[in-house]
């Protein structure tokens, strides 16, 4: 069983590349879009012979993300990174930038501009490289991003298992995040409490009561 958790740092994770040099580490945010688990071969809702009807549910990912206690310090975590990653990018940003400017307003031999405009190839060049292997679909940042989450995904995938097995659940969905895999669900079938309460977390106080 695979829980797909995904998390977007303001467009850089690999599905949302940044426009070159201006990447952002701030403002990151825990998303779980599509269905978290599917448990069992889906069964006919109506009853059959034989056979038992169908037990759906579904649970908000993205409240479950919310609320876990380990979310702050991998946001912590990746937002240092990132920070990183931005930095090395706007120095080969600015060695471009000051070649340009050399080019344009120095005075030089033949040689010394065939020199100059080699050097500037070659740092614009690598900036494109560090754009696309850091920010890039399936880079540096979408792999970090799925190094610091896995521990969490691998919780909530067994929380969700254990409900599931437990209660006789055979489709379990995600009604969190964006895009989630249903767009209407009774409440009697939200499991997102059950599987706070097996990952431990209390709920937040109700509004008002702190």
């Amino acid at each position: 069983m695979s829980a797909l958790i995904a998390l977007g740092v303001g467009g850089v994770a690999g599905r949302h590349a940044p426009p070159p040099a201006v990447a952002r580490a701030e403002g990151v945010r825990w998303v779980a879009p599509g269905v978290l688990a599917r448990l069992q071969e889906p069964q006919a809702p109506a009853q059959v012979e034989g056979r038992r009807p169908v037990k759906l549910g579904f649970i908000n990912s993205q409240a479950v993300l919310e609320q876990h206690p380990r979310v702050p310090e991998l946001r912590q975590a990746l937002e240092a990174q990132l920070r990183q990653w931005q930095q090395e990018q706007t120095d080969l940003g600015n060695r471009a930038t000051a070649l340009q400017n050399e080019l344009r307003t120095g005075q030089f031999t033949p040689n010394q501009r065939r020199t100059k405009e080699t050097e500037l190839t070659g740092v614009l060049g690598d900036l494109n490289r560090y754009q696309t292997e850091i920010w890039g679909s399936g880079g540096e940042a979408e792999r970090k991003e799925q190094e610091l989450l896995q521990p969490v995904i691998e919780a909530i995938d067994a929380a969700i298992r254990d409900i599931a097995e437990g209660e006789g659940y055979d489709l379990i969905f995600d009604a969190g995040g964006y895009g989630g895999g249903i767009i209407f669900g009774h409440q009697s079938l939200d499991l997102t409490r059950r599987v706070l309460d097996k990952l431990g977390i209390a709920p937040p106080p109700p509004p008002g009561t702190e």
